[in-house]
């Protein structure tokens, strides 16, 4: 029995309605459910209760350069697999996304920046906007 809390699998990461998305050479952010690729995520296990989430459009992985410790107010995305720890929010239908190495202080959020589409950030923990629902399609 696998103690996963995510099943390794292709999702959309959502949050009130918007999907987060990823295009080349632009910030990754939250937009209108278009269907296409871009709104795609392959979440795979790493087999130490971290995860990486995969872009199917453009193959970048969600994280950034930025120090994962630290709060980073737009993220790129990056090459190279990104650790990421999910757990359950409070609502039990939703997800909380924090890096790995941060240990659930910097959480996958909307960015503070504004701009149309939001782009995504990670931020402290008490901020707003952080919690997520992964569809599986």
């Amino acid at each position: 029995m696998s103690d996963q809390l995510i099943a390794d699998g292709r999702y959309k990461v959502q949050h009130r309605g918007a999907t987060l998305a990823a295009q080349s050479g632009a910030p990754l952010m939250v937009q209108e459910d278009t269907g296409g690729d871009e709104i795609k995520w392959d979440v795979a296990s790493k087999g130490d209760g971290s995860y990486t989430l995969r872009n199917v459009a453009t193959g970048i992985y969600l994280g950034d350069e930025a120090d994962p410790t630290s709060m980073a107010p737009m993220l790129k995305g990056v090459s190279d697999p990104f650790a990421w720890k999910i757990e359950r929010a409070p609502d039990e239908e939703a997800f909380v996304l924090s890096t790995a190495s941060s240990n659930g202080e910097m959480r996958l959020a909307l960015s503070p920046i504004k701009i149309f589409p939001p782009p995504v950030a990670w931020m402290p923990s008490a901020e707003y906007g952080q919690f997520w629902r992964l569809t599986k399609v």
